[in-house]
């Protein structure tokens, strides 16, 4: 069951623009949250806590982490998921 705290932490992490598409200068677009795949099971979802503004294209879409993967997301941007999780807490500040 999600928190009360989990549900207030998901809203403000859903207010926040991509951080992939402003890594990228690509201006400002609606998100999707992102859970991490960190230490879970194929179909287990870590934390609420360890969640990434993500856009829907870089979220699920050819060039997304459920498309690219950990491996795909170094090659193509030179990022991790933990880096895209810094600049969702940074983005919170």
């Amino acid at each position: 069951m999600t928190t009360a705290a989990e549900k207030r932490h998901l809203a403000r992490v859903a207010r926040v623009p991509c951080v992939l598409c402003k890594h990228l200068g690509l201006g400002d677009s609606p998100v999707h949250v992102h859970h991490m795949k960190l230490a879970t099971g194929v179909s287990d979802r870590s934390s609420h806590f360890l969640t990434i503004a993500l856009c829907p294209e870089h979220h699920v879409g050819k060039t997304g982490v459920h498309m690219l993967k950990e491996k795909g997301l170094r090659l193509r941007y030179n990022l991790s998921e933990i880096d895209l999780l810094a600049m969702t807490i940074e983005a919170l500040a």
